[in-house]
């Protein structure tokens, strides 16, 4: 088993019981160029000319962690999925919608020199660290909305923004997709110069439920699963599983209700999923939120206001209700699922721009011993 591992800016030893935790300097860039000729290293690579459009591959959601020779473990980042394409230096984030996030990470313009490739396609997550070099998603909710430049230079600072790279789909000419996982890693890992704005997300092969330990104890968003032996396919696919550590749902927010007491703005944001293109009600979400993200969050839905409900069946609300048409996306944390299909005690995490509405559908839950197989091994 791999014996330490990277958390954000962390060091984590893996072979003790109590990890201790230390911060990590990040490599200076070599003088050298890199070969770029790691295309070589996949008998699956073949020529292609670079594509202009990559769906990102999404993972199914499993119940348990778990245990597999056959598989290989990676840190489930808390940010936003980002799949950078670079040609001469330059490097373009653009979200799993199709949209253009270059503009709002300044901090990330030199991704593309770290690179040794004049053409490459990285999948990866964009995410800022705390003070203690730890992923905190809501430390990105100021860029959320935010075009204008003046408007992102203001929030320079404020927080690390890093792009934790975990895949390689494209390099120079050959398109890697059809290579499995560790080997379109290992040719990441050789093209890839560490900076303090760019690292290599690193994985543990086979041992799972360990690693996912350490994940609970960093209180970390979850666990990646990849089958070793795995392509790359533009879509949602059982060869990727996550293991989350704390139940969360991207949610469809579809009105919001009037403010009782010394509350400004509104009381709760009411929310929902799509089945069958029908939007669901599933909760009232009005924990999470301070004066700022009140205020910030009352302009954006001011534009969307409409008359009638767009939920397929109008939930009863305690307080007068205001029904906007279905274009914000919210991410919440909650403690479960309820029989007729509610989330129980929902807490706003943060606005998500990288996901559509649409998107938002009711996930199921699958048995981890049903996906994996009998290749599971508890420890």
């Amino acid at each position: 088993m791999q014996s330490s591992y990277l958390f954000g800016d962390i060091q984590i030893d893996m072979t003790r019981k109590k990890p201790a935790a230390t911060r990590t300097k990040a490599k200076k860039p070599p003088k050298a160029p890199i070969a770029t000729a790691v295309a070589h290293l996949c008998p699956g690579a073949r020529a292609a000319r670079m594509p202009s459009i990559v769906h990102p591959m999404l993972a199914t959601l499993v119940d348990d962690p778990f245990s597999n020779p056959e598989w290989i473990f990676e840190t489930k980042w808390d940010g936003f999925r980002a799949v950078c394409f670079i040609q001469n230096s330059n490097a373009r984030f653009v979200s799993r919608n199709q949209l253009d996030m270059t503009h709002q990470y300044p901090e990330l313009v030199e991704v593309g020199k770290q690179v040794g490739a004049r053409e490459a396609i990285l999948d990866g997550e964009i995410v800022a660290l705390d003070r203690d070099g730890m992923p905190r998603f809501q430390l990105l909710q100021p860029r959320v909305g935010r075009k204008k430049k003046s408007d992102i230079e203001a929030l320079l600072g404020k927080a690390k923004i890093v792009y934790f790279a975990f895949d390689l789909l494209y390099v120079d000419g050959y398109d890697l997709m059809s290579c499995s996982v560790v080997e379109r890693k290992a040719a990441l890992e050789k093209i890839l110069r560490p900076a303090s704005f760019i690292k290599f997300s690193e994985h543990i092969a086979g041992e799972g439920e360990a690693f996912f330990v350490q994940i609970e104890k960093f209180r970390l968003e979850g666990m990646m699963a990849k089958r070793a032996a795995s392509h790359y396919l533009q879509r949602r696919s059982s060869d990727w599983l996550k293991v989350k550590t704390v139940k969360r749902s991207e949610v469809v927010v579809a009105g919001y209700t009037a403010p009782r007491g010394s509350r400004s703005h509104f009381g709760a944001l009411v929310v929902g999923l799509y089945r069958d293109k029908k939007l669901h009600y599933v909760a009232h979400v009005g924990g999470g939120f301070n004066q700022k993200t009140l205020a910030g969050i009352y302009k954006l839905m001011q534009p969307l206001k409409m008359k009638k409900s767009p939920f397929v069946d109008p939930p009863k609300t305690n307080e007068p209700v205001q029904w906007l048409r279905p274009k914000l996306v919210a991410e919440v944390k909650f403690s479960e699922w309820t029989a007729d299909g509610h989330l129980r005690h929902p807490v706003f995490v943060g606005l998500r721009e990288d996901k559509r509405p649409d998107q938002c559908r009711f996930e199921t839950q699958k048995a981890t011993e049903m996906v994996v197989g009998k290749g599971r091994r508890k420890s």
